[in-house]
């Protein structure tokens, strides 16, 4: 087979599937894809390193898992576009994580470009790296009506703050999942030796999950979208935010050491005491390669057989949201 770009892929893709004919690859000034089905590169652009997870420049952990189910692509290999591998700071370093991370559990298929390789400080085991926790809540037994006024208003554009804030306090969300505890916004800011300013490895000390859960011992994560956002990339974000969590788990992250924060629902202890996470991608409409099965069975059969990942397992699935409540007196429906 010829060697391929963005657009020959793209081409190949549409092919491949009657649900993914419409389905587009990103433009070469977001993301660099080339190559044949024996390999593949894929360089993400500085554009991509300091954009939000879920777009198409960022979302490199997604478009190889296109090319691997789809596309057939034996091999891939991923880095930096030429000069962008000299930057530093926060975005090369949550990037460098990833990228460990998404190699571990494709350690056959997935290869990190050799200039990258063991360069992560999140990774650095002589550091001390420390996750940052919630702040102080507002008990949600006094927001109950306000919060589902607000997504069955007819008015109003329903976005995912307003989505996240009801679902914490809807019964059958609870249920479908086992929940024993719910909570939304737990962030995920990473910093070496204590969480202040200057200290950071992550960007964003304000980056969080949408919403988290106890099931017994299983940590249980949502990352969630309303009908509007359908990209491919949040099946990057999904990664991120079970690896940080799982690595939370196995103590190569910590959880600052202050007095806990007031009304938050789910603690550190809670997700210390977990042997496994369930990471959920939650909306009413999925894009369409995440609607077709292929990526979460090929996640989930990795994740299986990692060695690295099998300590504290992880499994990876969708659930969509069928209903959403028009008036304050009902609920959810899954």
């Amino acid at each position: 087979m010829d060697n391929l770009d963005n657009s020959g892929w793209q081409t190949k893709l549409r092919s491949a599937a009657c649900d993914l004919i419409n389905c587009e690859f990103p433009e070469k000034g977001e993301i660099e894809i080339y190559g044949s089905q024996d390999e593949v590169t894929i360089s993400v652009t500085e554009k991509g390193l300091s954009g939000n997870m879920q777009t198409n420049a960022a979302a490199f952990e997604a478009w190889a898992l296109v090319l691997l189910c789809h596309c057939q692509v034996k091999h891939i290999k991923i880095g930096l576009v030429s000069g962008v591998e000299n930057l530093a700071g926060r975005h090369v370093e949550r990037f460098l994580y990833r990228l460990h991370r998404f190699h571990e559990l494709f350690p056959g298929r997935i290869e990190p470009d050799a200039k990258l390789r063991n360069s992560a400080r999140a990774l650095d085991e002589t550091v001390r790296r420390v996750l940052n926790q919630p702040s102080d809540r507002v008990p949600i037994e006094e927001e109950r009506d306000g919060r589902f006024a607000a997504i069955s208003d007819p008015s109003k554009n329903v976005s995912e703050s307003d989505l996240e804030k009801a679902l914490e306090w809807s019964r059958p969300f609870s249920e479908k999942f086992t929940l024993n505890k719910v909570m939304r916004q737990w962030p995920v800011g990473l910093f070496t030796a204590r969480v202040a300013r200057g200290n950071e490895i992550f960007p964003g000390g304000k980056s969080a999950i949408d919403l988290i859960g106890i099931s017994d011992d299983r940590l249980v994560l949502f990352e969630l979208k309303t009908h509007l956002n359908r990209s491919a990339g949040a099946i990057s974000e999904l990664l991120f935010y079970a690896s940080v969590m799982r690595d939370a788990i196995r103590g190569e992250f910590q959880f600052e050491q202050q007095a806990l924060p007031k009304n938050c629902v789910v603690t550190r202890d809670d997700i210390l005491g977990c042997s496994n996470v369930r990471a959920v991608l939650i909306a009413q409409r999925m894009h369409p390669l995440i609607q077709n099965p292929a990526i979460f069975q090929e996640l989930n059969a990795a994740a299986a057989l990692a060695p690295h990942w099998r300590d504290k397992p992880v499994t990876f699935e969708t659930a969509q949201i069928k209903n959403i409540p028009t008036n304050p007196d009902e609920d959810f429906s899954f």
